[in-house]
């Protein structure tokens, strides 16, 4: 029992003060992407089997699965103002009870998210494989973004991405509906025959 408790009281230190309590450590944050995917994955409605997280040194993708029998790579990453949520865990270590909150607007959330799907979509980079379905995961705990505004936002747009098949945004807990997933639009680039 004293060990469960010491172990418990170090995953609760090493947990981010503000913003969701996401882990701060690689340890703690492997089980999160874990745990992220199996939310969004089961929020979204797809069956899954043999999800785990791949490892250190052995992303990216972070997580695979299996999905109809289809071997899935999961890259998963947070999406957050991080101007904003360096200033509120600035103010909480300094023993402020102020949080700050970034107030989106639609263009800043497609510019952020059209760079973090970039960014994420790198073939190049890709460790074991090959993938047939290769999923982006975003985690998100902004307060102004919520279900009606990551329905709204990404209205008319559509991602192309070489490697990423599909893109899903996931939310912190909301009361009568869990934890939702919004699917993101993405489509495969289409290769240059030349």
């Amino acid at each position: 029992m004293d060990d469960q408790r010491k172990e418990l009281r170090k995953l609760i230190a090493q947990l981010r003060p503000v913003q969701g309590p996401r882990s701060t450590t690689r340890e703690y944050r492997n089980l999160d992407e874990q745990n992220d995917a199996r939310t969004v994955l089961e929020a979204d409605g797809l069956q899954f089997t043999n999800l785990r997280h791949r490892g250190e040194g052995r992303d990216p993708p972070d997580c695979e699965a299996e999905i109809n029998g289809v071997r899935c790579g999961i890259e998963l990453t947070e999406f957050v103002h991080r101007r904003t949520l360096e200033k509120s865990i600035k103010a909480h270590k300094a023993d402020n009870r102020h949080r700050y909150y970034h107030e989106w607007t639609r263009e800043e959330f497609l510019e952020q998210l059209r760079e973090e799907i970039a960014k994420k979509d790198q073939p190049r980079d890709l460790k074991g494989g090959p993938w047939q379905r290769y999923f982006l995961i975003f985690w998100t705990g902004e307060m102004h973004l919520g279900i009606e505004e990551l329905t709204d936002f990404p209205d008319g747009v559509v991602f192309e991405c070489e490697l990423i098949t599909e893109a899903l945004m996931g939310l912190d807990y909301h009361p009568g509906r869990g934890y939702p997933a919004i699917g993101i639009p993405v489509v495969r680039k289409l290769a240059v025959i030349r």
